[in-house]
């Protein structure tokens, strides 16, 4: 069963409980890729063909290596034989289909059609063979399908089409039409449909239960017939559209309504987008779009509602593009995650509906993408527009509402002689101005009506002009909508935007009312008249009615939680409270001016790192935090927080320091280095996807041995006494970040709480006493939503020979009998015991033993298990394997069985010493 037909099985666990769905917040979203290239020996790159889940969860791939199964951390591959008896080959797997049952249903190329057993690793071959008319008639298959009746229908390469009964093993061959050799796609429709893609031949349709055929070709004078006659893709959606992928005709939609076929070749600005293009994959996703996969140029998402078209293709600079143009395969998984089979780039990962944050950046085949990846400066203004300003000099207004995307050239600086100085703030006042602040080329005041920018510059003749033409941090308060703070590379501005006045405030070494530094990073006002000024140098209260700041910097000598933790300031943030905190390099701080309270919150905290980059406050008083290693939510009062990362959507680990936003409703942006993140707080919820946890590999002394039954339900696993070394691998099948999975387990009765794994996805069970044991092992996906149920399996170690009832009464027997033959006379039986027992005092004596190792011998001469022997003289199990392995050493013995001979021979000699 694929997973395009097994979504269709399972549309509330997906729609509703895994992925929550929400319109974009911006046009030109971009989706990320991740790329998986197995390496195997012998093979060059492996190409991917098809992708399918089981019940279980695994992902198996068809490659031109053969059959691979994806458990998230390791691609395990499965080769069928040439041959009986002869060893595996590469042979290229087609299409992988997982009927009702469970069984994987392959087509090859050359070896027909192949059934693979999950439980024995072994492959069934249903060749071709001339002498067999009940065979199938053609080696290359390409496409198998199963029907609600369970049977099989089979496309091949040069045959047409055939359908097999499982249960008989019988073929019977369909007959289409004489052109109809070449069967691209088999698709199992709703009404016991079965739909046929030819090459050449069009599109078929079968009525299962009644045969009848019917046969659509293109018409060129027919512009609602099929698009072209060769059919490479079929594809039904959620609501049981079916949708056709062609060579030359473009997307097609069969509308039985509207007497025919709809054709779709592309959208806005690339409304012939796919007129050349052969159409190889179609997919759905959870928000309803369509992931369309050609043959030569990459990808195209189609969102339906919004008549968007957006296309993806391999960029040899971006390791976070499509892998290759190529495309084989797409499917989402249960969990929402999209996956792309493509030939020579692997197969792509692709976060899609898992993603909690928007990605935003620059896609050289979308117009309404960014300009620029690196984002300095972002301002949300009151007409739901976004403002974007990139380290490149790009300025951008992107409107949420109509979607349109205007981009703003800065013209160049007739002083500095050159233009694109990058943009690092953007601010608008109310009176509807975008202010600009720029890396190089001063302040910029545009008008969006005109288009016209007005430059305010550094003049070193005026000195009421602006301190520096480095803009770091622009501000204007509420109460004094006239004004406008510029904070510079050197000093502090106010600008009076009516009179065009300028008044500068510097640093001055001999004033302890001055700014602390010049190098100003970050301008905020509390909402009582007072400024709060970040700097490369501390931070700085200025205020306004009596002129003068007060400085708080760090100290060496002062003691942690007495003052500000670091000098460089990188934001300031006022909460709703009149909390203050103050994002620098080392941490986040908070202080309570009332109080003149200080706290640090670190990555011990939650913080993502240590570098704090922005600070926003959602709507119940949360923060959020961007940082050099992510993105945060903090609860202020606690200052615990949840951490994000790329798995969860964000542009990539580094944000860039004053690039943050927040619309009047309530939408938040961050910049970074690699674009924008967009989000609405309350949405920002754990996914609730609980991960499958599947056993996937036993090894005994670091060998790999078949687990006994199934991967979900294996048979107790029997090893034998005093296993060295016994290691049982496992995976949670969430993919979306495997590596975050949380483990832990518990190998019951010996222990009696969760043990967790951080990290690993393993468990190495070392020298295991007698006795029967279960397995427990549970799993969590990274939003620690855990699966409790687990897995579980049973461990039965039997008693050593030695240890064993009958083993004890021969040795016991045959001591006897040794006894009455030693014995002379009845009169001495009586002493037997005693002798016994001294001649075991003597052996005991020559071995150099110490006290405990005595102590631990004679228990084990008595039967006892390492497990007796802790609970007996209350030592720990490390110290009971010590002492052991010392006895064994200084006995010269490897294991119990040859101790017990050992002392049994010594004691024999010691005896027969004494009667003669």
């Amino acid at each position: 069963m694929t997973i395009k037909r097994a979504l269709r099985l399972l549309p509330g666990i997906l729609m509703l409980a895994n992925v929550l769905v929400y319109p974009d917040v911006l046009p030109g979203r971009f989706f990320r890729f991740e790329r998986l290239s197995p390496k195997i020996e012998g093979s060059a790159t492996v190409g991917f063909s098809s992708v399918s889940q089981d019940k279980e969860g695994f992902l198996w791939f068809g490659t031109s290596a053969g059959l691979a199964r994806y458990d998230g951390y390791t691609f395990k591959f499965f080769r069928p034989p040439s041959e009986a008896g002869s060893p595996p080959q590469d042979v290229a797997i087609y299409p992988v289909t997982i009927s009702r049952s469970g069984d994987i249903w392959l087509g090859t190329s050359g070896q027909g059609l192949l059934r693979f057993s999950k439980e024995t690793w072994e492959f069934v071959h249903y060749p071709n063979s001339a002498a067999d008319p009940a065979g199938p008639p053609g080696n290359i298959v390409l496409a198998v399908q199963e029907d609600p009746a369970g049977r099989l229908w089979i496309g091949t390469r040069s045959q047409g089409l055939n359908r097999l009964d499982p249960a008989s093993g019988s073929y019977t061959q369909v007959p289409l039409w004489p052109d109809a050799d070449v069967v691209w796609d088999v698709l199992a429709g709703r009404n016991d449909t079965i739909w046929v893609g030819t090459l050449d031949a069009g599109l078929f349709k079968i009525d299962s239960r009644t045969g009848a055929i019917k046969n659509f070709r293109h018409h060129a004078e027919d512009p609602r017939s099929l698009g072209s006659n060769s059919v490479w893709t079929l594809f039904e959606d959620v609501e049981g559209t079916l949708w056709i992928g062609t060579k030359n005709g473009g997307l097609n939609r069969y509308d039985p309504g509207l007497g025919g076929f709809s054709r779709f070749y592309g959208a806005g600005d690339r409304p012939r987008d796919l007129a050349g293009q052969t159409i190889s994959a179609i997919a759905e996703d959870s928000a309803g779009r369509l992931w369309l996969g050609t043959v030569t140029d990459g990808l195209r998402v189609l969102d339906r509602a919004r008549g968007e078209f957006v296309a993806y293709k391999h960029d040899p600079q971006d390791p976070e593009s499509l892998g290759d143009d190529n495309v084989t395969s797409i499917a989402q998984d249960a969990s929402g995650l999209i996956w792309v089979g493509t030939v020579r780039g692997g197969v792509n990962k692709c976060l899609a509906g898992r993603a909690k944050f928007e990605h935003y950046k620059r896609n050289a085949l979308d117009t309404r993408s960014l300009a620029h990846n690196d984002v300095r400066a972002l301002w949300a203004d009151g007409a739901a527009a976004l403002w974007v300003g990139s380290k490149a000099g790009s300025l951008e207004r992107i409107d949420r509402t109509t979607r349109r995307v205007t981009r703003y050239a800065l013209p160049p600086s007739g002083a500095a002689g050159s233009g694109g100085s990058g943009v690092l703030a953007v601010l608008g006042d109310p009176a509807g101005r975008i202010w600009i602040g720029t890396e190089s080329d001063g302040l910029a005041r545009l008008d969006p009506s005109s288009g016209r920018f007005t430059f305010f510059r550094h003049d070193p003749a005026d000195p009421e002009s602006l301190s520096n033409n480095r803009i770091n941090a622009l501000w204007i308060d509420e109460g004094r909508p006239d004004v406008l703070w510029t904070g510079t590379r050197h000093g502090l501005n106010r600008l009076e935007t009516r009179t065009g006045r300028w008044s500068r405030f510097l640093h001055d070494p001999r004033d302890p009312a001055s700014l602390c530094n010049d190098i100003v990073t970050a301008i905020r006002g509390d909402g009582a008249g007072r400024l709060w000024i970040g700097t490369r140098g501390g931070l700085s209260r200025l205020d306004e009615a009596e002129g003068a700041f007060e400085s708080f910097v760090r100290r060496l000598a002062a003691p942690p939680g007495t003052g500000i933790n670091d000098n460089i300031v990188n934001c300031v943030h006022v909460d709703g409270r009149g909390i203050v905190w103050i994002g620098t390099e080392s941490g986040l701080n908070r202080l309570d001016p009332v109080k003149n309270e200080w706290r640090v919150i670190a990555s011990k905290n939650g913080l993502a790192g240590e570098v704090v980059c922005a600070i926003q406050e959602d709507a119940l008083g949360a923060l959020w935090v961007s940082t050099n290693r992510g993105l945060s939510r903090l609860d202020p009062v606690t200052g615990l927080g949840k951490t994000y990362g790329p798995w969860d959507g964000l542009q990539g680990g580094t944000f860039n320091p004053g690039a943050f936003a927040e619309a009047p409703d309530g939408l938040m942006f961050f910049g970074g280095t690699n674009g924008i993140n967009g989000f609405r707080p309350g949405d920002i919820r754990r996914a609730l996807f609980v991960p499958p946890v599947v056993w996937t590999a036993l090894y005994r002394n670091n060998a790999e041995v078949t687990l006994p039954g199934s991967l979900s339900a294996p048979r107790p696993i029997e090893l034998p006494y005093r296993t060295p070394l016994v290691t049982l691998e496992f995976a949670a099948l969430d993919f979306t970040a495997p590596e975050l999975n949380s483990f832990a387990y518990r190998l019951e009765p010996r222990d009696a709480d969760w043990i967790s794994l951080i990290p690993g996805h393993g468990i190495s069970l070392i020298d295991i006493d007698a006795g029967a044991y279960t397995l427990r092992v549970k799993a969590a996906n990274p939003d620690g939503v855990w699966n409790e149920e687990g897995i579980a399996v049973g461990i039965e170690v039997p008693l050593p020979l030695w240890r064993t009832w009958w083993f004890l009464s021969a040795v016991l027997a045959l001591l006897a009998s040794g006894t009455a033959v030693m014995a002379k006379a009845w009169k001495k039986a009586r002493s037997a015991p005693r002798d016994l027992a001294e001649s075991l005092e003597g052996v005991l004596g020559t071995y150099g033993l110490t006290g405990r190792e005595e102590e631990i011998l004679r228990l084990v001469l008595q039967g006892a298990g390492n497990k007796d022997i802790e609970r007996k003289l209350f030592i720990s199990a490390s110290t009971v394997r010590n002492h052991i392995y010392n006895i064994y050493q200084k006995l010269g013995v490897g294991n119990r069985l040859e101790l017990i001979s050992r002392i049994a021979r010594d004691a024999r000699e010691i005896r027969e010493k004494a009667s003669n």
